[in-house]
């Protein structure tokens, strides 16, 4: 089974991982964020507040969910990768 490294290389290597089933939980400017499999589709939120909760058909949209102003897909090298399957 090969081994991951926590932080994802590029947006390419992220959508990826979300098309296989991946969960993923990241820190960002002190905030909490997951990205989930949820129903078939993709939930992304920020923990505890359910008001930023957005679901997305695919993994390419999903990373164009915005935290302060910004696409995941953009903030892959300022977010803290906490935990991520596949």
């Amino acid at each position: 089974m090969p081994k991951y490294e926590p932080d994802f290389v590029d947006e390419a290597e992220l959508i990826d991982s979300l098309r296989r089933g991946g969960d993923v939980e990241f820190l960002y400017n002190g905030k909490k964020y997951s990205i989930t499999p949820y129903n078939g589709s993709i939930c992304v939120c920020e923990f505890y507040n359910e008001a930023s909760e957005k679901i997305y058909a695919d993994p390419a949209e999903a990373v164009g969910y915005e935290i302060e102003g910004k696409r995941i897909g953009d903030i892959l090298q300022d977010m803290k990768v906490l935990f991520r399957s596949l």
